[in-house]
Parts: C-alpha cells; structure tokens; sequence
C-alpha cells in the first residue's frame, strides 16, 4: 500500500482540499480524507504540494507505431473503412518512452489508430507505466477513430478511395447506413465490421473523429444527427461556429495542438471564444495531436495548456480540461480523471498548479498506485 500524506488534495471544479491524504490499495484508491494511514504502506510525503489526478491524454499512438516497418503499425490502409481493426494488436511495449509521459504528469491515455483512414478502428484506453502489456490495458474496444481530414484524402486518392470530401461523406454515410441495415436483419452472416459500428449506432461507445476545419466539421456534425451517434470531435480547430449545436447534443470537444499541427496553426483556434463558450457548458478538453505519434505526446500538452490560460482560462479550469473532461469524453471517467475511492491510484504531486506556471513542476507522478517518476533535487 501507499499514501500520499498532507497534500492540498484537488477535488475537481476549483475544488481543493488542505492537509487530505490519498490512500492508495495497489492500483486503486482505497480513501481519500484526512489522518489516512495504513500498517506497512510507504508514505509520500505531499506536504506544502498540490495532488492531482494524472494527466489523461485523450488521443495518443505512442506504443502503436512499429518504427521498424513501413507502413507503420497505427494507420491500415488497405481500405478506407476498416472499424474492425483492433489498435491493441499494434501495440508494442518497447516503444512506450514511460519517463517522458510521467514526467509531464500523463498517466493514461485513448491508444488510437492513424490519421489516415476514414473509419480506422478501435481505441483502447492504457496506462502509461507497467511490467507486461496486459497490466497497462485498462479498457478495450471502449471507441471507434475516424478522420474526416486531408490526410485521408491524400492517403487514397490514388487507390480507388476517397479522394474529395464528397467521397469522404458518401463513404461514412455508407458505412453507418450498411451497419444500420445489418442491426435490422434477424438472420444475417456476422459481418465483424458492421457490429463494431452497431456499437456505435447503439451508443455503447464514442465514435471519436478528427475534423479540423470548419467545413470538415459541418459535414462530422450532419453525420452525428443523421446517426444519433455519441461522438467526440478531435482537433476541431474551426469548431466555435458549430459550438451550440455540439452542446445541445451533448457532444465533446477534444482541442488538438494549435503550436504543433499545420492545420491547427493555419485554423487559428478563437481560444478566447472557445473558453466562453466551455463556460455556458460546451464540453471541451485539450490533448496534443497525438493520434499522428512522435513526438507531440508528452509536454506538448502543456503548451496547449498554457495558450488555454493566455486565452483567460483559470488554471482549475485547464486542469479539469487535462484530467475529468477527456475521461468522460471517452468513457472511462468510472477509472480515472479525479482522486476518488475505486478509481485507479493515478496521481501528480506538484509544486502549485502547472497549469498556472511552468516551474509549479511535477515532482512525483504515481500510476497505479506505484511511483512511476521522482524529479531530482526535488
């Protein structure tokens, strides 16, 4: 066992607690209060710290991106519309860089296929420190990653795929409309592809799908009422002129990497716009345009964090961004995202609030109730 003694314990919404403790029971939180103690449990010492919930990066490849090979692991692209690809199946832990993710205090994140199919596969939600690969798999075929970007135009255009955005929209529509057929039929040939996207017609889990500009977003955003389909818009740099619809539907928004992506540099994200509207209720967290791997998943993250607060977001605000926002978005906020009893012991001990100012740094980050980083000098 562990605990964290005497942290200024944040509870979420501009929540803090002083003097609390976490008690950690393995990977899960067994309590969190204060005077927590247990026989034998190794005692870190928070005093003077704020404690958070880890880092949850909503959409990373990192793991998945078989450096050896060409093409590599995260993008299939025999055929555009491929939902029965598994991510797990490309990943690889030798390639998870674990310090770097702990050390920017990521303890979590969606594992996600490529930028270059139109429906790509299926997410899995994993931790980033562990000894074996099944200790880091926490959830399982819990999404579905599409991509209505240029990427996909310039991936198929030269074999027989969509090489236009109307071809883009005709093939998602056929796919949905395929599935939607399938689930209707009482005797059918089980087709793999069309029950994961049943999945998705059923509202069991998000369909999460890239689109940045305002034009690829209108089409996701006809797609999503047609379906009725719980969705989650990634990147959604140009997404401000759509944000009450987004909201009346209940929808996420995922904001990509504005320092880092070309697409996000050129759609100029109205932050300031962006974060009004976060406070009349849009949901909205922040990750770093992972899905395309290396290297914008580690502190990348921050500096979207730190454009969110010169846009006037306060630093609570930012954190729940990074933390509660993305796991709800994706489903798993029964894991992780807050310190609450039962979820899974992922914590950062810091300074002040990072998100506030860069040398609040993180001194300890704890990923399943096991210290995965410790600054030096600290």
């Amino acid at each position: 066992m562990l605990v964290v003694k005497n942290g200024n314990v944040y509870l979420g919404q501009g929540r803090y607690e002083a003097g609390w403790d976490v008690l950690c029971d393995g990977p899960v939180i067994a309590d969190v209060g204060p005077g927590l103690s247990a026989a034998g449990a190794e005692v870190v010492d928070a005093a003077g710290k704020n404690v958070y919930p880890g880092v949850v990066l909503g959409l990373c490849a990192v793991g998945a991106m078989n450096f050896s090979d060409r093409p590599r692991d995260i993008d299939e692209t025999s055929a555009p519309v491929c939902p029965e690809m598994n991510i797990r199946h490309a990943f690889d832990l030798r390639e998870l860089k674990r310090q770097r993710f702990a050390r920017d205090g990521i303890t979590s994140y969606g594992l996600c296929p490529g930028t270059k199919a139109l429906i790509a596969g299926q997410m899995a939600f994993i931790h980033v420190d562990g000894g074996r690969t099944a200790d880091l798999f926490l959830a399982d075929h819990m999404a579905v990653k599409a991509n209505y970007t240029q990427g996909v135009k310039a991936t198929f255009q030269d074999k027989n795929g969509p090489a236009t955005h109307m071809a883009m929209y005709q093939r998602m529509d056929e796919a949905f409309r395929a599935a939607q057929e399938y689930m209707d039929k009482k005797e059918k040939d089980y087709d793999e592809g069309k029950e994961v996207l049943a999945r998705v017609l059923k509202k069991e889990i998000p369909f999460v799908v890239a689109a940045e500009t305002p034009l690829e977003i209108e089409s996701v955003i006809e797609i999503g009422k047609k379906y009725d389909l719980r969705m989650v818009i990634t990147g959604a740099f140009g997404v401000c002129d759509y944000a009450d619809e987004v909201m009346q539907r209940g929808w996420h928004v995922m904001l990509g990497d504005s320092t880092y992506n070309i697409a996000g540099i050129k759609g100029h994200a109205d932050l300031r716009r962006l974060l009004r509207q976060y406070r009349q209720g849009l949901s909205l967290s922040l990750f770093c345009s992972g899905d395309v791997g290396y290297p914008p998943a580690y502190e990348q993250v921050w500096w979207t964090a730190a454009l969110m607060s010169q846009a006037g977001a306060t630093a609570d605000e930012v954190m729940d961004m990074l933390t509660l926002n993305p796991a709800r978005a994706l489903g798993v906020d029964h894991l992780v995202g807050s310190l609450e009893k039962g979820k899974q012991a992922d914590i950062i001990i810091c300074r002040g609030n990072p998100a506030e100012r860069f040398d609040n740094y993180i001194d300890e980050t704890i990923v399943a109730g096991r210290p995965a980083f410790v600054r030096e000098g600290k």
